[in-house]
């Protein structure tokens, strides 16, 4: 009987490989070995690296929940609160894989199609984002600038920690960053406070 393969083995073995050898410097043949599988098992099952590394990312965002994380509940505080966590969760976890590709993706244009839901998950937000400024609640904003300085504290520390060696950066504290978001962003003092 052929042996079954997991998906999610094969993923973590693209987010190794990829992590530790860049996506130009991994090799199908690297990611198979790390997986424990052929290589031609990988081409008959994904087709090729590129499509690899999509199913691979795809596979991150529908673990990350965010398609709740990003439902609208009237509670502000609360909502961008559980995006962040939905973020950190899905994104900080594989930091190094996310950006490794990032910093590929223009050598490699066959990347581009792969950041397609990650790039939907940043229209979600953006969309809760709106809601909240259509209720009166925020300013008026274009939404992604609101979701880049939503998220960019996180992605910031992350990169500086991780390029750096420096561990005991700490973590941004998720509460108060979402309080000193909507500091600058509510329409007034009392929503602020939620």
């Amino acid at each position: 009987m052929p042996k079954v393969i997991e998906d999610m083995q094969i993923f973590q073995a693209v987010i190794k490989t990829i992590a530790e050898r860049g996506y130009a410097g991994a090799t199908t043949r690297q990611i198979a070995e790390t997986a424990g599988v052929s290589e031609v098992t990988l081409f008959r099952k994904y087709g090729s690296k590129a499509e690899l590394v999509k199913r691979t990312i795809n596979s991150l965002v529908e673990q990350s929940e965010f398609k709740t994380a990003t439902q609208y509940t009237g509670d502000i505080r609360a909502d961008l609160l559980r995006v962040l966590k939905a973020y950190r969760e899905g994104v900080i976890r594989n930091e190094h894989f996310f950006f490794v590709l990032f910093a590929e993706l223009s050598r490699n244009p066959e990347l581009a199609d792969s950041f397609s839901q990650p790039l939907g998950l940043f229209q979600s937000i953006g969309q809760l984002l709106v809601r909240y400024q259509s209720d009166g609640v925020l300013k008026p904003e274009n939404p992604l600038h609101s979701v880049a300085s939503l998220l960019g504290p996180l992605i910031y520390f992350s990169m500086i920690s991780r390029s750096s060696g420096d561990t005991s950066m700490p973590p941004v504290e998720l509460d108060t960053h979402v309080l000193h978001f909507l500091k600058g962003r509510c329409q007034s003092v009392e929503q602020q406070r939620g």
